[in-house]
C-alpha cells in the first residue's frame, strides 16, 4: 500500500506540474453504491491555449440508488490568475436495469457561472453495459441549456464513451471519446465538432483512487492535446 501511495504522489506531482486540458469532465457511470461518501481533487492543461482548470468535488449517496454532488471549479489563462469559474450542484438517479448486464440512470446538473459566465442546468442519460468479465462499455448522452445575459442560444448536445479494461483487481485501462455535437440552434458538421479521444489509467488502491489520462483533438476545431489527472478518496 505505501508503494501505491508513493506512486500516487509522484503522479499527481507530476501531472500537477503539466497540468492537464481545459476538459475536466468525466465519463460517469449510472451506478450508485449505497453508504458511499468521497472528496475528489481533479486537474486539466490545454499546453496549446495554456488553459489550467481545476475542480474539487463532494459526493454522498443518499439511498441505494441516489446520488448528490457539490463541486466548484476554477479555472487559469495567460490572461488571468486563478478566477472562481463555476459552482455545480449535482443528483443522480440509477434507474432499474434494463438487463442484468445493461445499467441506466440519470444526472440532473444546475450550475452558477461566476463573473459574468453564464449559469446552466443540465440532464444527462448514462449507460454501462458489461460486455465480458472484463469489459464495460459506458455511454452518455448530455443536453445543457444556457441561462442569463451572456448565454448561448439553444440547447447544446454531447456525446461521451468509453470502453474499459479491466487489467487486474486495481487497475483499469481505459479509451474515451468525447464529442460536442453542438446546438439545436445549430447542429455542426464532423468537421466543426469539438471530438478528442485518449487513452486513460485508473487505480482503484483502498480507499483511494487515481486516474491519469490524455485527450487529443481529431477535428481541426478540436485542441491538440488536453492532460488529465484526478485523485479520489472515499470515507
Amino acid at each position: 500500500m505505501r508503494q501505491s501511495l508513493a506512486k500516487i504522489a509522484f503522479l499527481a506531482l507530476t501531472f500537477a506540474e503539466f497540468a492537464a486540458a481545459g476538459n475536466t469532465g468525466g465519463i460517469f457511470g449510472p451506478v450508485v453504491n449505497g453508504g458511499h461518501q468521497s472528496i475528489q481533487y481533479r486537474n486539466a492543461y490545454d499546453p496549446d491555449n495554456h488553459n489550467f482548470n481545476q475542480r474539487l468535488h463532494y459526493q454522498r449517496a443518499t439511498s441505494d440508488d441516489v446520488m448528490v454532488r457539490g463541486l466548484v471549479q476554477t479555472k487559469k489563462t495567460l490572461q488571468s490568475t486563478n478566477d472562481l469559474d463555476f459552482f455545480q450542484a449535482e443528483l443522480f438517479w440509477q434507474l432499474e436495469d434494463v438487463t442484468p448486464r445493461w445499467q441506466q440512470g440519470f444526472r440532473f446538473d444546475a450550475r452558477v457561472g461566476v463573473e459574468n459566465r453564464p449559469h446552466q442546468i443540465g440532464i444527462n442519460w448514462m449507460h454501462d453495459v458489461t460486455l465480458s468479465p472484463t469489459l464495460l462499455a459506458r455511454v452518455l448522452v448530455l443536453g445543457s441549456k444556457q441561462l442569463g445575459s451572456h448565454a448561448q442560444s439553444g440547447v447544446t448536445f454531447q456525446a461521451r464513451s468509453s470502453l474499459n479494461y479491466q487489467l487486474t483487481d486495481a487497475w483499469i485501462l481505459s479509451f474515451e471519446v468525447f464529442s460536442n455535437l453542438g446546438t439545436t440552434g445549430k447542429f455542426n458538421g464532423l468537421s466543426n465538432q469539438t471530438q478528442q479521444v485518449g487513452p486513460a489509467i485508473i487505480g482503484n488502491l483502498g480507499k483511494w483512487q487515481l486516474f491519469a489520462g490524455v485527450l487529443s483533438g481529431v477535428t481541426s476545431s478540436s485542441p491538440n492535446n488536453s492532460f488529465r489527472f484526478w485523485l479520489t478518496k472515499q470515507f
